[in-house]
């Protein structure tokens, strides 16, 4: 097998790996987002769910899941402040991020469906 083909098998298994955690991960997040408005406890939970969004934004688009990463970056901005000076997130940072989360369902949703159709 040359180089080519291996690096393609290769980003394959990742973009399914990815594909496969997808929804955990967003889940993960909406699971969290009661928990951001707390205490000091909060905080590890902020900066946490930030990473993941984070991580999520410049993986999707190298993978093909380019919509994915648009509505992941859109979530990671509103979390940025709080996760940068390590506070909890305000009610309206709250009511804004469940906002993007739900939008970022509904486009990995259809990369997702489309990504299935594909293999």
């Amino acid at each position: 097998m040359d180089a080519e083909n291996e690096l393609k098998e290769r980003l394959a298994r990742v973009r399914a790996r990815f594909a496969a955690a997808l929804d955990g991960k967003i889940a993960d997040s909406f699971t969290a987002l009661e928990q951001m408005a707390g205490g000091a406890a909060t905080i590890d939970i902020v900066v946490v769910a930030h990473r993941r969004l984070h991580e999520m934004c410049g993986l999707a688009p190298t993978l093909g899941f380019a919509a994915t990463g648009k509505a992941a970056r859109a979530a990671e901005t509103v979390m940025r402040p709080a996760a940068e000076s390590k506070r909890a997130l305000t009610p309206t940072e709250i009511g804004t991020l469940k906002y993007e989360l739900e939008r970022l369902r509904v486009v990995a949703a259809c990369e997702l469906q489309a990504y299935s159709s594909q293999a």
